[in-house]
Parts: C-alpha cells; sequence; structure tokens
C-alpha cells in the first residue's frame, strides 16, 4: 500500500477484495465483490417469489413449495385431460371428471 495509513483504513471499509460473511445467514464466506452477486443471485436464503401464487420463498425452498402450491397448474390425475390450478382439482374430481368412478348408492356392488 502506498499513501497514508488513515486512507489505508478508509480504503478497507470498500475494498472489494475484503472477506465478509454472507448477511441471509447462509455460511458462505466470500470476497466483498462476489459476495453481493451470491446474495441478489445465488444465496440458498435469498428470498424468491413463486411464480404461480406470487408469495415469497426462501431460494431453498421453493421446490418443496411447487409440490403444494395451490395456484400452480396441474394435470387430473385420472388422466381425463383437464389442467386446472391445484386448489380446483378436488372441485373438479367432485363434480367435473368423467373418469371418477363410483359405486352404485344403493348397494348392488357395481
Amino acid at each position: 500500500w502506498l499513501g497514508s495509513l488513515e486512507d489505508c483504513e478508509n480504503h478497507l471499509d470498500t475494498c472489494g477484495y475484503v472477506y465478509e460473511t454472507c448477511e441471509l445467514e447462509c455460511g458462505v464466506v466470500l470476497r466483498r465483490e462476489e459476495l453481493r452477486i451470491h446474495e441478489k443471485e445465488k444465496c440458498p436464503n435469498r428470498i424468491v417469489k413463486c411464480e404461480h401464487c406470487q408469495k415469497g420463498f426462501k431460494s431453498r425452498e421453493l421446490n418443496g413449495h411447487f409440490e403444494k402450491c395451490p395456484k400452480m397448474k396441474v394435470s387430473c390425475g385420472l388422466k381425463c385431460g383437464a389442467a386446472m390450478c391445484r386448489e380446483e382439482m378436488e372441485q373438479h374430481l367432485k363434480r367435473d371428471c368423467g373418469m371418477v368412478r363410483e359405486k352404485c348408492k344403493l348397494g348392488c356392488g357395481v
């Protein structure tokens, strides 16, 4: 370093080569210049929105959320060809799906 000690200390406050720990508490330690990109684009603890319901989740939790997101479009499990939001599927199976098979309500076994 060339310059005064005070200038060096001031420089260290903003130097991109100083190592810091991720503020999102994932435990990663990177150079300051790399850390900002990590926190915005790569950190598993960064908050991202579900493209279906618009709720915020930690990036590492998003795939698990997709398995139960009520707004995610899913196909009917009985393969009738219908697709709708997961939250509408129960009603579809009760009222609309032509593939649902029910036993005779009179008890004949058919």
